[in-house]
């Protein structure tokens, strides 16, 4: 919700009643007095609240956000504001119908191009005031973590976001577990498997083995049968 789009408004009803008015009187058609004065109050009244909105409302936004641009014309508002309030003024003072203190028609020009000039002023600067005020709130960053905040505040939200990564590694890491394990247990079971290998000496005359322990003590025998005859048959008679 935008304040300054509603106060921006409030032109069209302080000008329609006025420019009604004047399309009547261009065609030459006569307005009861009553609802000439009503839609006269209708049409000061709006540009009274319009006014009185818009400095309220251009104000705050130059106190919150401290805006330059906005600050200057919230400051040239109120001078045109002020230079307008003059006749009205005197009018009151001395007891005098407005159209007599502004006796020229050049003041009475400029009188009403100032009062079109401020109610344009304000207009723009209300809907300047909603980009400005729109413009400067933060948005919302991975790290919920706003600038001035106490620090036990950012503690906590350090720690609640560190416990979350914490439980994302372990939802990762529960995959690879077995993984691990199987990789742990084939050395142990490579190691256990060379454990259980028979051990046996080869064969002393020829270096023959096998992992068939029998084999091997069966072959000694002969070998060693073989290398008894061969000795036997060296001897000389």
């Amino acid at each position: 919700m935008r304040p300054g789009r509603l106060i921006s408004l409030l032109p069209i009803i302080a000008l329609v009643p006025r420019l009604g008015l004047v399309v009547l009187a261009a065609d030459r058609q006569t307005v009861a007095p009553e609802t000439r004065t009503a839609l006269l109050w209708i049409s000061s009244t709006a540009l009274a609240a319009l006014v009185g909105l818009a400095e309220a409302y251009i104000g705050v936004a130059v106190v919150s956000r401290r805006h330059r641009g906005l600050a200057l014309l919230w400051v040239a508002l109120t001078l045109a504001l002020n230079a307008l309030i003059v006749p009205l003024s005197v009018s009151g003072l001395e007891a005098l119908p407005v159209w007599q203190i502004l006796s020229s028609r050049v003041l009475r020009v400029a009188w009403g191009a100032g009062l079109g000039l401020l109610s344009t002023l304000c207009v723009c600067g209300c809907l300047w005031a909603d980009v400005v005020r729109g413009g400067a709130e933060p948005a919302a960053l991975f790290v919920p973590i706003a600038v001035g905040e106490p620090e036990d505040e950012k503690g906590s939200a350090l720690e609640a976001q560190l416990s979350a990564l914490a439980a994302r590694l372990g939802a990762l890491e529960a995959p690879l577990k077995p993984l691990q394990a199987l990789s742990e247990s084939a050395p142990s079971a490579a190691q256990d498997a060379a454990e259980a290998l028979p051990k046996h000496s080869p064969c002393p005359e020829c270096g023959f083995w096998v992992q068939d322990q029998r084999k091997v003590a069966g072959h000694i025998t002969q070998c060693r049968r073989r290398a008894a005859r061969a000795l036997a048959l060296e001897r000389p008679a």
